[in-house]
């Protein structure tokens, strides 16, 4: 097994110092291409280094792979993300569905590199199970909490009462070659997704931010007073976990080791084991990353899985069914679903 590592130039993000991605796989040849250009390549900073390309669109029936099949009405679209100086095929394929005029929202992201490109998404299938879920099982008063993507999704899908109801393009996990055209992505990504700059989405997401890096009491207080009185459901995603990572890197460092050689992932988790202990770091989650390959992702310092985030996933230190003050009450693939009773009257948590 040829083991690489990214170069100094392409490791993280531009704001993320220990954002850290380390890859022990050979990579396919988007990898190798991408890296090649990366490397001999001196960007500018003028032009975004990609464009989107609309390669389809159609109602729900056009598109039977999503299951999307309940959700008639709104008009999908899938796109290409395209960097013809690296190379023809697609780096990130993926769908957006608006209804009316709205600015569209984002479906599934599917990623062809290895490296994280802009942002990361859970998959649609499960995506849809939960939305149904919500839609089924709560009141249609109460608010739904999650990061700002999660709850455009689940409004789009189930008219969800969220907090979101516009796109923020935040966190851009832009890879490191792409660095110096920060400026010039920020203004691609705001005008394709349509982002208004609400300053109160903006403080909205930042609390969210916030109780989600905060110990669990601290957090769930957070949590409530965004909820305003209303019943709530928090919903976590391990991606949610890799966002908060470039937001906020210095309060929550985040990494991944791709460990290839298995189709079951229970046969490679003596692996991972073996690595996180050579390399120092006690807290870890596995999630599947193509057929026969697992990415662990790890927390850089232990103290951090203390964080809500690291406790309501299931990372390696963590038992979210022992929380105190949120109940687990669901899972759907990679989506983690906690009802937050109110506080009781002596409990200022």
């Amino acid at each position: 097994m040829a083991e690489k590592t990214m170069p100094p130039s392409s490791k993280g993000v531009s704001r993320a110092p220990l954002f850290i991605g380390v890859i022990l796989i050979a990579g396919g040849l988007l990898l190798l291409g991408w890296l090649g250009w990366a490397i001999l390549h001196s960007a500018g900073d003028g032009e975004a280094p990609y464009q989107y390309k609309k390669v389809a669109e159609g109602g729900v029936e056009k598109f039977p792979d999503l299951g999307l099949e309940a959700y008639e009405g709104m008009t999908i679209r899938k796109y290409e993300l395209l960097a013809e100086e690296v190379q023809k095929d697609p780096l990130v394929e993926f769908y957006t569905g608006s209804k009316g005029d709205h600015a569209p929202v984002l479906l599934e992201w599917k990623n062809n590199l290895i490296e994280p490109v802009l942002t990361v998404s859970g998959d649609i299938k499960d995506l849809t199970k939960l939305a149904r879920a919500i839609a089924e099982h709560v009141p249609s008063e109460a608010v739904v909490l999650g990061w700002w993507d999660t709850s455009r999704q689940l409004e789009l899908l189930e008219g969800v009462n969220t907090l979101f109801d516009e796109n923020l393009a935040q966190p851009l996990l832009i890879p490191g070659p792409w660095a110096k055209q920060q400026k010039a992505i920020e203004n691609l990504e705001h005008e394709f997704w349509q982002v208004t700059d609400s300053s109160e989405a903006k403080v909205r997401q930042k609390r969210i931010a916030e109780a989600l890096l905060a110990d669990e009491a601290t957090g769930a207080s957070i949590l409530r007073e965004l909820a305003g009185g209303r019943e709530a459901y928090v919903v976590v995603h391990w991606a949610d976990a890799y966002k908060l990572g470039g937001m906020a890197p210095e309060r929550f460092g985040i990494g991944y080791n791709d460990f290839p050689g298995s189709k079951q992932t229970h046969a490679l988790i003596p692996r991972v084991k073996q690595w996180m202990e050579e390399n120092g770091y006690e807290t870890y989650l596995v999630q599947r990353q193509g057929e026969d390959t697992v990415r662990a992702y790890f927390l850089t310092d232990s103290a951090y899985k203390d964080t809500l985030i690291a406790k309501m996933l299931p990372f390696s230190t963590s038992q979210p069914t022992e929380l105190e003050k949120l109940k687990l009450v669901a899972q759907y693939g990679g989506y983690w679903v906690y009802s937050l009773p109110p506080a009781p009257a002596n409990d200022a948590g």
